[in-house]
């Protein structure tokens, strides 16, 4: 899970880089998106065509429902960003990790601890101390509504990759999930399309590859774990972002960014711990 939030962290720099002039003309963020999902899928495509990987009883409802969530959850974040302040956003739409730990517990059945309950409350305590909203008359704001939906969806969205990972292989799950996420994000960036530049499609393509390596990771950690265990280290994004900052950027980050960040590495390695611990003694 670390390993897959250290490339999803990366996704996020190429985004930043592909969304600022530093290349050219910035791409709209649904461009972005319609890169990762298609070169993600070409990937995927040439590895199962060389391995001869076939397609085995693939279940289309969970898979068209896990997409179609996930690309709401990433659209909402992508449109209310625009509306409200971004930290507000991405404050609100970072909740998502809660929302799965929910939904884990209700609909898929796992065993609840409270101390992953805490570790969670510290490394989301650490997340917003990172991003470091305003939340300024949000209570009033109806962007405000539908970016905590979006969070839902993303909640909503790991419930279904894990019921996935109970029923089919890694490489059909990335590749019938890339194929509809293709079809859904290509039906938008029509409306945004420019042509890039040659560097810029060095980096669509890069965008696709971390997210498979991302993808990959993640579907790792769900397979062998409850999702109610992994999804609190998703919360080290944040972390690998803010260093990839400052190695890129020379973004240096303050005293609140590392309090933040010390906070998420201690929930972590709290989790870490308990877990063990509990494994021990049963």
């Amino acid at each position: 899970m670390l390993a897959a939030s250290a490339f999803i962290g990366g996704t996020a720099i190429v985004a930043k880089i592909l969304g600022k002039d530093y290349l050219g003309e910035p791409l709209s963020p649904f461009q972005i998106s319609q890169s990762r999902f298609l070169y993600g899928f070409v990937f995927v495509l040439l590895f199962s065509l060389f391995y001869k990987i076939k397609i085995e009883s693939p279940n289309p409802k969970l898979h068209l429902a896990r997409t179609s969530l996930g690309w709401m959850g990433a659209t909402v974040l992508f449109g209310s960003s625009s509306l409200i302040p971004v930290n507000d956003a991405v404050a609100l739409n970072f909740s998502n990790p809660i929302f799965a730990m929910i939904f884990s517990i209700i609909i898929l059945k796992e065993k609840y601890f409270s101390y992953r309950w805490i570790a969670m409350i510290i490394t989301f305590a650490g997340a917003i101390i990172l991003i470091r909203p305003n939340f300024s008359d949000l209570y009033v704001d109806p962007v405000a509504l539908v970016s905590i939906f979006g969070a839902i969806c993303l909640g909503l969205e790991a419930m279904f990759i894990k019921l996935l990972t109970k029923y089919e292989k890694n490489t059909q799950i990335l590749l019938i999930n890339n194929f509809i996420g293709l079809i859904l994000s290509s039906l938008i960036v029509i409306f945004f399309w420019q042509t890039p530049t040659f560097l810029q499609l060095v980096f669509c393509i890069f965008i696709g590859f971390l997210m498979i390596c991302a993808q990959i990771c993640f579907l790792m950690a769900l397979r062998s774990n409850q999702l109610n265990f992994v999804i609190p280290f998703f919360y080290s994004t944040l972390i690998f972002v803010l260093i990839y900052d400052y190695l890129i950027f020379k973004d240096l980050p303050d005293y609140l960014s590392c309090s933040g960040s010390i906070l998420i590495i201690v929930g972590g390695i709290y989790l870490f711990l308990k877990e063990k611990s509990n494994k021990n003694s049963s």
